[in-house]
């Protein structure tokens, strides 16, 4: 999977489009230092996104951003898409 494009909204709030789902973006949330998931806007057309989907987005978004290493130190860090 690979990052299409970003766009940043209100509350720091960044809009992500991967390549594995090129018609629902993902909004992700600043928390601490770090970003997550907060939503996709799903589209039928795509295929369901999963958890493992879901991670593989946050650690692709955080690498580009530059908060990895602070992703990796969050409490329910495990391992990459474990």
């Amino acid at each position: 999977m690979d990052i299409l494009k970003h766009s940043y909204r209100k509350k720091g709030q960044i809009e992500f489009w991967f390549d594995d789902f090129p018609q629902s973006p993902a909004v992700l949330t600043p928390i601490r230092h770090y970003y997550f998931v907060r939503y996709v806007k799903w589209s039928r057309h795509d295929s369901p996104v999963t958890r493992k989907d879901l991670e593989e987005m946050e650690v692709l978004a955080n690498t580009m951003l530059g908060t990895l290493q602070n992703y990796r130190k969050r409490k329910a860090y495990k391992s990459p898409l474990s």
